[in-house]
């Protein structure tokens, strides 16, 4: 099985809400999509960890289906601290069965996978949370035995980059108790991530965790103890790509130019 991870596109259909995101996102994601929906073998999933929409108006998400529709596989995703629940909620409906009530969470299986998604929105804020009752909600679904491998999908990550000032607008709610399930969980499990514009990987609590990076902007890299906000980097974008096999999982990247030619 092949799954591209993606993350943090900031389409916006008027004008940017965050000032960081470039004027030419919304090309830049169709030409992630393009490699994504080129790329040979076909991909069996495409996950996207948030952060789809800019400002989440209607018109963004009318938008983002134009951006994201040459994808002819299962697409996952989660709300990041810029959608809004209601238009995602709309503009998914008919793929993913989001439950009842305010919280986007869901469940469901994708050939021999079972994907998990997870709300950390927190509204007006920039950092995230796992409020108690997704913390409940998800230790029921951990609770069941899953024959495959587990994906669990959220926007903030609950792990540090090493990078404090990114590391502060991360997941700082329910952290604590997300770290003690998936501690306990007995099956293989993979958590996906984005929101802080750095593609990384790590093992936390023995799963392996991996945060995309975004094509709209990414920070630099800046490991200094105590550094402020990085700036930008036009450094080369990559998004992942994990084989899923007999033999365990994988990490691929997978480069994607999205220079503009001078020609």
């Amino acid at each position: 099985m092949l799954i591209a991870h993606l993350s943090d596109f900031h389409v916006f259909a008027d004008r940017q809400e965050t000032s960081l995101v470039r004027p030419d996102a919304v090309d830049r994601a169709r030409k992630v999509v393009a490699d994504v929906t080129g790329f040979s073998p076909r991909l069996d999933a495409v996950m996207i960890t948030g952060d789809l929409a800019d400002g989440g108006t209607e018109q963004d998400y009318a938008l983002l289906a134009s951006v994201i529709a040459p994808i002819d596989a299962p697409v996952f995703v989660v709300p990041g601290n810029h959608d809004r629940r209601e238009g995602l909620r709309a503009a998914f409906a008919d793929r993913l069965p989001f439950g009842e009530g305010r919280l986007l969470n869901y469940e469901t299986t994708c050939g021999s996978i079972r994907v998990i998604g997870l709300d950390t929105k927190i509204e007006g804020r920039v950092d995230g949370r796992l409020e108690p009752e997704t913390l409940d909600w998800l230790e029921e679904r951990l609770a069941r035995p899953a024959e495959g491998h587990t994906y669990v999908l959220m926007h903030h990550p609950p792990f540090h980059s090493g990078m404090a000032a990114l590391d502060a607008m991360a997941l700082t709610g329910g952290g604590d108790r997300f770290a003690e399930l998936v501690r306990s969980h007995q099956g293989s499990l993979h958590i996906l991530a984005g929101h802080l514009h750095r593609p990384y990987q790590t093992i936390w609590n023995r799963a392996l965790a991996t945060v995309g990076g975004s094509p709209a902007f990414q920070f630099a890299l800046d490991l200094h103890p105590g550094a402020p906000e990085p700036g930008t980097d036009d450094e080369p974008y990559f998004y992942f790509i994990y084989r899923l096999g007999h033999d365990g999982e994988t990490v691929h990247t997978r480069p994607v130019s999205l220079q503009v030619s001078k020609e």
